[in-house]
């Protein structure tokens, strides 16, 4: 079984970082807006969390987590480790509550109400395209259940659980709109889909012209 749950874990603990670094390549690389903002987004996510981390340690003090042993200290810090040798991170992720399950289930709203954005879109593009939506939410459900799952089997606890994924949902959708308000919908437009909008939404009239019927 632990050959089976250690990758997976190993997985989600270095996912938040590999994101980001990711994102950043592919915006220099295709200068594609849509990455740019979402490597935006993940270090909002990252401040974020160290707010609600100096926050939770300044109202009910530092936390202490639900597992004790060293290899566990190891194998549940998230961001990239070495198990032997020391070395200065970038990100420091120890702090509660747990950043492995906060960030995947904060990207994971971001992601979800981008595709969601452009659902009315996919939808007017045909039966191939109209199920997608329905596709990504039920793989974004499936990646943050495993998430937990290998999180709870165990790093945390039910209650840091909760807390994670509520202040995560909260903040990818603050965030959300905050970088759509400032970047646009465009910025959100992760597949290149064409922007489709009705004259009526926008107020233009519709002229009609009549062709008479010679006798």
């Amino acid at each position: 079984m632990e050959y089976i749950t250690q990758p997976v874990r190993e997985i989600f603990s270095l996912m938040p970082d590999s994101i980001l670094f990711g994102s950043l390549l592919l915006y220099f690389l295709t200068k594609n807006l849509s990455y740019g903002v979402f490597a935006i987004f993940l270090f909002e996510t990252v401040l974020s969390h160290k707010l609600i981390s100096w926050i939770f340690s300044q109202s009910v003090g530092p936390s202490r987590p639900a597992y004790t042993k060293e290899e566990d200290l190891i194998k549940c810090r998230a961001g990239f480790k070495t198990a032997q040798i020391k070395v200065n991170r970038i990100f420091s992720h120890d702090q509660y509550p747990s950043y492995g399950l906060f960030a995947v289930t904060s990207i994971a709203t971001y992601l979800k109400m981008a595709t969601s954005e452009f659902a009315d879109t996919m939808d007017a593009m045909g039966t191939e395209w109209q199920t997608r939506n329905l596709l990504v939410n039920i793989f974004i459900g499936l990646v943050v259940g495993i998430c937990i799952v290998a999180r709870a089997y165990t790093c945390d606890s039910v209650s840091d659980i909760i807390v994670a994924l509520v202040l995560a949902i909260i903040v990818g959708s603050v965030f959300f709109a905050v970088n759509k308000a400032l970047f646009g919908q465009e910025a959100m437009n992760f597949l290149g889909l064409p922007n489709m909008v009705t004259k009526e939404s926008q107020g233009t009239p519709i002229y009609v012209c009549a062709v008479e019927k010679s006798q």
